[in-house]
């Protein structure tokens, strides 16, 4: 809920790309007056392949994302990094 303020004190009234999963982030800036043009998702490259567990379970849980959030059934195909990797 802080976090608006930060924008404000910098003069930030909008926002034309954001780039952000959180529908908090998103929803605190919108309702404190602050416009957000467009959301933009998180580009496939910059997400590193052993977040892709990470990432897929916030799309299900309601995360930001373009497309369809993907189902339980369709969580039990991703695979993470090999424990033994560690």
């Amino acid at each position: 809920q802080l976090m608006p303020d930060v924008m404000h004190w910098l003069g930030i009234r909008r926002i034309d790309r954001f780039m952000s999963m959180s529908n908090m982030k998103h929803d605190a800036l919108v309702q404190a007056g602050v416009d957000v043009v467009e959301r933009v998702p998180i580009p496939a490259d910059l997400v590193p392949p052993d977040a892709s567990v990470e990432m897929e379970a916030k799309k299900a849980a309601g995360y930001f994302t373009p497309g369809v959030a993907p189902t339980a059934e369709d969580l039990k195909n991703v695979v993470g990094r090999d424990l033994e990797k560690f």
